[in-house]
């Protein structure tokens, strides 16, 4: 854009001159330059004192004494008239997209450890740009908008702010806390939109693989949840569903694959331990349990770094081996290690407080041929009524050891504490970490 071009374009404004194509380029150059703008307001000044300016000198203006002037006059003053009602309008686009570029959400990026798809560049500390989609693959971070309302969003997760008190999460785990004045925070996801009315609730966004499958819980207070325009639904204190997608419509489900859905309060996944030999490192299994709408739990999840039964449907962050199997695995670090601790995390299978390990062993090998034992431990429950609790680590130490591949064989697994008839169970684990 040069300043010669938008001379033009204002000048064919005040004429009435301007083709649907130039308005259209007038109101962008308008939009996209601040000294654009300053020129088209000190150019409308000008010509407003111009048109303003009578015979007598008086400022009273062609509109108020245009009927008391001579025919000649008028004649000679009627053409501004146009012009200035097509600059007024000019003006009220400006001003519309001004207004639309001011109103952006002003979310701040206020806290946080991740790891950012393609870098972190564009997700800093400070205000979010709007209408940009964003992705993290480690950590988590907070954003904080103006009315006080927090959302923790946990990798692996991808998000989008919308509108100023909104947020749209295509998929990940988050957890929203609207205090008093921050009522009507919207989280739109591809299951439907939750609308707060004062409360703490999460969200997990994930898939089975051909459709949305979308889980929520409300920790304090209620929300309503919009599957439709003539849907909505009111969610309160303890209640939790699960959002599939079935067509057109929307299921709400308080049980998915015959468990009750509970989701942790709050998100939590720790930043990269660099120390941790395990970590992102290789893991096979004889199995691993499989269910519907997206419940896969491979072995990989256990050198993920991700903690606490985190994740979504289709993603989640820990490993359970086939039903009614004790279940085993092995890490591969991919070169001959020497180490003397080994961290467990236990699971608790989303709080539903069974699989987790029980008694366990672990071998060592070279070759991952022959195997030789390393130790034998034991794992207490996880069964927390505090949610926001995080899952415990249990350090096993040990004269330092040189090896390859690392064996975990469950010898024992916890079930149900109050087991339902042919209740599916089996052995798991949130995490391994492998040290020094």
């Amino acid at each position: 854009m040069t300043p010669d071009r938008l001379e033009i374009l204002i000048q064919k404004l005040f004429d009435s001159r301007l083709t649907e194509d130039e308005r259209i380029e007038f109101n962008s150059l308008l939009k996209a330059s601040r000294s654009a703008r300053d020129q088209y307001r000190k150019s409308m000044s000008l010509h407003a004192a111009l048109m303003n300016k009578c015979d007598d000198g008086s400022a009273a203006g062609p509109f108020a004494q245009l009927a008391d002037r001579p025919v000649a006059e008028r004649r000679k003053i009627a053409p501004f008239v146009p012009r200035v009602l097509l600059a007024i309008a000019a003006m009220i686009v400006v001003f519309a997209g001004l207004n639309m570029i001011w109103s952006e959400p002003k979310a701040m990026l206020t806290g946080g450890e991740f790891e950012a798809v393609g870098g972190a560049g564009a997700l800093t500390p400070g205000r979010i740009k709007a209408k940009t989609p964003f992705e993290i693959h480690r950590g988590s971070l907070t954003l904080t908008y103006p009315s006080g309302a927090e959302v923790t969003l946990e990798a692996p997760c991808r998000f989008q702010l919308d509108r100023k008190e909104a947020l749209t999460v295509a998929h990940g785990r988050a957890s929203v806390h609207a205090p008093p004045g921050a009522e009507g925070f919207e989280l739109d996801t591809p299951g439907g939109k939750f609308i707060d009315l004062g409360t703490r609730f999460g969200v997990a966004v994930g898939s089975d693989g051909s459709k949305s499958v979308v889980l929520t819980e409300v920790f304090e207070g209620e929300i309503n949840v919009e599957t439709s325009e003539s849907k909505t639904t009111r969610l309160r204190h303890g209640e939790s569903r699960a959002l599939l997608s079935n067509g057109n419509d929307t299921e709400l489900v308080s049980d998915l694959d015959s468990s009750p859905i509970r989701l942790s309060r709050g998100v939590s996944s720790a930043p990269a331990d660099r120390d941790n030999l395990a970590l992102g490192k290789p893991v096979f299994s004889p199995g691993y349990c499989v269910r519907a709408h997206g419940s896969i739990f491979p072995p990989e999840n256990v050198t993920d770094g991700r903690l606490n039964d985190s994740g979504v449907p289709g993603d989640w962050s820990f490993w359970l081996a086939p039903d009614g199997e004790d279940g085993e695995f092995t890490v591969d670090l991919l070169e001959s290690q020497e180490f003397s601790k080994i961290s467990l995390q236990n699971t608790s299978n989303r709080l539903i407080h069974d699989r987790g390990v029980e008694n366990f062993e672990i071998l060592v090998s070279e070759d991952n041929k022959i195997f030789s034992p390393l130790l034998e431990g034991y794992l207490p429950r996880i069964d927390y009524l505090n949610r926001e609790d995080s899952f415990p680590f249990h350090d096993f130490t040990f004269s330092p050891v040189t090896a390859r591949y690392v064996k975990l064989v469950v010898l024992s697994h916890y079930r149900h504490p109050t087991p339902r008839r042919n209740d599916p169970h089996s052995g798991g684990i949130s995490e391994i970490r492998i040290f020094r």
